[in-house]
């Protein structure tokens, strides 16, 4: 059976996750970022397709909502699968209900347990937890195999109040949260954020990146430069910044 995964990812979680469903479904992987530069209403056909990606404020990310709002996709199984931190909250709800609106259907949906890297303000996760983390997403990838091998059905989802509304003001305080971002001494201009934000939103300015109000807050810029010159909030230069250890920074370049 063909598969396509399509995934959204900053620290390179949910693409570590979504390699290895490919590997097991013999799968292909999409990067989300770069499918959303193509027309409109294109259709995404295979005869199953996942989405994956992390859980934001316990919903979904902004980028995601637009890609299932802007394309069609033509199969007869469709799942979503969310990494989450700490929680998935209310993401899988979520995409369960943008879906419906567009007149889809989710045949199944899970979460996948991966490393808290909201780094601002949980700090950088431990090696003990890093690996407790990676094993629990090593062994939950392997049972959504598992599940979407056999066509399992699994579709309802729990309503969170809650994550809803801690979704909600994230999305409403997005256009703020730019403002957050800063650069420290360490920058030596080498352009790496500008070729890895997922959606154009920071541009090279006199050597240097400014961030724009299109920014998604995957921090992926964060996370990834390798001088660490990107602070955030409360985040200072020497903190150490987290990604997943099997994902190269060349993967993470939108194509």
């Amino acid at each position: 059976m063909m598969t396509k995964i399509y995934y959204f990812s900053g620290t390179g979680n949910t693409l570590a996750a979504a390699k290895r469903l490919a590997l097991l479904l013999d799968g292909e992987v999409f990067n989300i970022a770069g499918c959303m530069q193509m027309p409109e209403y294109t259709a995404f056909a295979a005869e199953r397709i996942v989405l994956m990606f992390p859980a934001y404020a316990y919903g979904v990310p902004f980028i995601v909502r637009r890609f299932v709002q802007r394309f069609r996709f033509d199969s007869p199984y469709i799942a979503a699968l969310v990494t989450y931190g700490s929680a998935p909250g209310g993401a899988l709800a979520e995409i369960a209900a943008v879906m419906k609106k567009q007149g889809g259907r989710l045949s199944f949906v899970s979460g996948i347990p991966s490393v808290e890297n909201y780094i601002p303000i949980f700090g950088t996760p431990s090696e003990d937890i890093c690996k407790k983390r990676l094993a629990l997403q090593h062994d939950a990838v392997n049972a959504a195999a598992l599940a979407l091998a056999a066509g399992k059905q699994k579709n309802t989802v729990p309503f969170h109040p809650f994550s809803r509304l801690i979704s909600g003001l994230f999305r409403l305080g997005k256009k703020f949260f730019v403002q957050a971002y800063t650069l420290n001494k360490k920058c030596n201009g080498c352009g790496l954020c500008v070729k890895i934000c997922p959606v154009a939103a920071i541009t090279l300015q006199n050597g240097k990146p400014v961030f724009g109000g299109a920014c998604e807050h995957c921090q992926a810029c964060l996370n990834w430069c390798p001088c660490q010159a990107v602070d955030y909030m409360r985040l200072k230069p020497g903190v150490p910044r987290y990604h997943h250890p099997d994902i190269e920074v060349a993967e993470m370049i939108v194509r």
